[in-house]
C-alpha cells in the first residue's frame, strides 16, 4: 500500500527517453534515470524526493525517500506525522559519526549517530531533526509497503 500523494517530477518530460521499465511481471533488467520523483506527503513541509516508488519496475514492496541532509541542520523536514506502513530511517555519512539526528517517535526521544538504522512501526507518530551533518550525509526513509 502506498503512503499516498501524487508524484511530480518537473524534469520528467525532458527525461522520458531515460526511463526503461519492464512490463509487469517481467524479470528483465531495467533502469530509471529520471530520479528523484517528488511526492507531497502529509505532514512534510515540502515535496519529498523518492528514489524508489511502489509502481516502479512492475511493482515493488518498498519505497525509498529522502536525501542529503547537510543543509537541513536544525530544520525539521516534517511535522509529527504517521504512515500506514512501517518505515526504517537509514542514516549515512562519509565518515562514521558524521551525521546526528534526533528522532521523536510516540513522544520518546532518540539520538542516532551515523551509520544507523531506526525502525518506526506503522501508525507511530514521528519526525526527526538533523543536529549535525557533514556534506554527503543522507537520511533515507524506507517505507515497507508489503508485497
Amino acid at each position: 500500500m502506498s503512503p499516498g500523494g501524487a508524484l511530480v517530477n518537473p524534469k520528467s518530460e525532458d527525461n522520458m527517453d531515460k526511463i526503461v521499465s519492464p512490463s509487469p511481471g517481467s524479470a528483465a533488467p531495467a533502469a530509471r534515470e529520471d530520479l528523484p520523483l517528488f511526492r507531497q506527503i502529509p505532514g512534510h513541509h515540502a515535496p519529498t524526493p523518492f528514489y524508489l516508488t511502489a509502481d516502479m519496475f512492475g511493482g515493488l514492496p518498498v519505497e525509498v525517500a529522502g536525501g542529503e541532509i547537510s543543509d537541513k541542520v536544525g530544520k525539521p523536514v516534517a511535522a509529527p506525522h504517521t504512515h500506514e506502513v512501517p518505515e526504517i530511517y537509514l542514516l549515512m555519512s562519509p565518515t562514521p559519526g558524521g551525521a546526528v539526528i534526533d528522532v521523536v517517535a510516540d513522544d520518546k526521544h532518540y539520538t542516532l549517530t551515523s551509520p544507523a538504522a531506526f525502525f518506526i512501526p506503522a501508525g507511530t507518530v514521528h519526525h526527526f531533526v538533523t543536529r549535525s551533518a557533514e556534506p554527503g550525509s543522507y537520511c533515507l526513509g524506507v517505507l515497507l509497503n508489503g508485497g
